[in-house]
């Protein structure tokens, strides 16, 4: 959105910057292009405006998948794999480890409840299992722990990205 917004106010700025430049008003025949200009910015919006309800629907459907598999009840494993490649960079990393916790602060994080393994990854060589609750319960595995301990540990690394390996290493954990 931010970068729709930068991209329609550079292109009017250039065309208000070109009228200043230049000593007559558009022409006539310029104005098509404008009506084309404002056309083209409508059609951005309106396709804008379909994404944030597409992604507002997806948001819902998953709300919904979350609180199913909240009331299902019994031993549930959640295997998240958190990107901590380059182009995510330290700020959106920060995200995704904010929205681990949100997601799992409405789950009973325990060896009889919920366990979780947190996998980062980025490049071939670092693919990381930052959190075991899976493999091996044990019991001062809890959400106190992942919550104060495991989870603010976990720092930032870059590099490529290697979605394979972490689905490899989450497919080991699921199993076990």
């Amino acid at each position: 959105m931010v970068t729709l917004k930068l991209t329609l106010t550079l292109r009017f700025t250039l065309l208000l910057l070109f009228w200043l430049g230049s000593t007559i008003w558009p022409s006539q025949a310029q104005q098509p292009s404008l009506q084309a200009l404002r056309q083209a910015a409508k059609t951005r919006q309106n396709l804008s405006e379909s994404a944030e309800s597409k992604v507002e629907r997806l948001g819902q459907v998953f709300r919904r998948n979350v609180r199913l598999l909240r009331e299902r009840g019994g031993c549930l494993d959640l295997v998240f794999l958190v990107d901590e490649s380059s182009s995510v960079g330290a700020s959106n990393f920060g995200s995704e480890l904010r929205f681990v916790r949100k997601l799992l602060s409405d789950f009973p994080v325990a060896p009889e409840a919920t366990r979780v393994a947190l996998v980062t990854f980025s490049s071939k060589s670092h693919v990381v299992t930052r959190v075991d609750y899976v493999s091996a319960p044990k019991a001062h595995q809890h959400k106190c722990s992942l919550f104060s301990k495991e989870i603010p540990s976990i720092t930032y690394r870059g590099g490529g990205t290697y979605t394979r390996g972490a689905f490899q290493r989450a497919a080991v954990r699921a199993v076990v």
